[in-house]
């Protein structure tokens, strides 16, 4: 493998910048409220604003994540080490719960630190590189309270770009591989399931959608280091599955099992000319998917069914809660976006159809 620079993960922006929305981690299945069945769109109002400063003096960073439970998981750009910034656990009510800092593994000497994603146990996963000209690729587990609980040294002898994890502990990862004899070779995408030890199970291919622009400059300028999947917006089912957004139009979600197997494909079309797919949530048995519209800065939200892909209601954001979709609540009926306010303020906008 090589560097970061190279190409572990994608770059780091602020959440002024380019926004890679949120993940939210799935519900078991419940009977949905608020949800109208109809085909007209219906328009999305803030319920409720809640404002969280910002403890480490640094501004919050893309991507957030929440989890069932409503706590939201937000990494801030610590001034002082931006490559290796912490993930902080905000509850319902805006108290932080928990910090997870990357530089805790103090034994791993790790020079950067990404990706991460709520663990089933309340901890948290996080994907971090130590070394530069011959890297080492570690999947870090946080306990809940934030302290260090483990580290797996990820055996892979390709570039790691995003990754998501099961429940079952086995990790689904994706980058670029490389003839490293050769300095020509541009590489080919890859995409992988690994054991929670580390080691290769299963390599995966998946069919070559229309790619959105958003896909393209999430990813780096040299297409072909883009990511054969981006991980990014990868949320795990209730019935152990991962579930996994395609940046593409219209937007598939691969249901991915923890062998391996594409277990199906789920199409879903924004109701919105121009747009999208940004950003979608896995709550119960429904999927909410957020569709974005560059050009006049509009945002529609589809909510769909989770097993067949049919369209259940499309929601309108006529206000601006911004396009950092965040989480989705299929019991409540809500949906929260977060926006940077005054002061590095992260705003946390619930919002609710009325």
């Amino acid at each position: 493998m090589r560097s970061f620079s190279g190409g572990l993960l994608a770059p780091l922006f602020l959440f002024w910048a380019t926004f890679s929305a949120a993940q939210g981690r799935s519900a078991a299945p419940s009977p949905v409220s608020n949800i109208p069945l109809s085909g007209s769109t219906i328009a999305l109002h803030a319920s409720s604003t809640m404002n969280v400063a910002s403890e480490t003096g640094g501004a919050f960073m893309s991507s957030s994540r929440c989890d069932a439970d409503g706590n939201l998981y937000v990494r801030k750009l610590a001034v002082d080490r931006p490559l290796l910034g912490p993930v902080v656990k905000i509850d319902p009510d805006g108290k932080r719960t928990a910090l997870f800092d990357p530089t805790a593994f103090s034994q791993l000497a790790l020079d950067r630190a990404d990706a991460f994603l709520p663990a089933s146990d309340g901890g948290l996963y996080q994907i971090a590189q130590s070394g530069i000209v011959k890297p080492r690729i570690y999947v870090l587990h946080f306990s809940s309270d934030g302290s260090p609980s483990s580290s797996t040294l990820l055996d892979a002898d390709f570039e790691v770009y995003t990754f998501a994890a099961f429940a079952d502990g086995n990790f689904l990862v994706s980058g670029v591989k490389r003839d490293l004899q050769n300095k020509n070779d541009r590489g080919r995408n890859f995409t992988a399931v690994l054991s929670a030890d580390g080691r290769e199970l299963a390599q995966l291919s998946f069919e070559a959608p229309q790619e959105s622009a958003m896909a393209s400059a999430k990813n780096t300028n040299d297409a072909a280091k883009a990511p054969g999947l981006d991980l990014a917006e990868a949320e795990a089912g209730s019935d152990g599955n991962l579930y996994v957004m395609r940046f593409s139009s219209p937007a598939l979600v691969y249901v991915i099992g923890p062998s391996g197997k594409i277990m199906k494909t789920i199409k879903v079309s924004s109701p919105l000319p121009g747009a999208l797919p940004s950003a979608f949530h896995l709550s119960g048995n429904r999927l909410a998917l957020s569709f974005w519209n560059n050009e006049n800065q509009r945002q529609t939200v589809v909510v769909a069914d989770a097993q067949t892909g049919r369209k259940i209601a499309s929601y309108a954001d006529p206000t601006g809660l911004g396009p950092s979709f965040a989480c989705y609540s299929a019991n409540e009926g809500v949906f929260t976006f977060l926006r940077l306010g005054e002061g590095n303020e992260l705003e946390v906008i619930r919002a609710e159809s009325q």
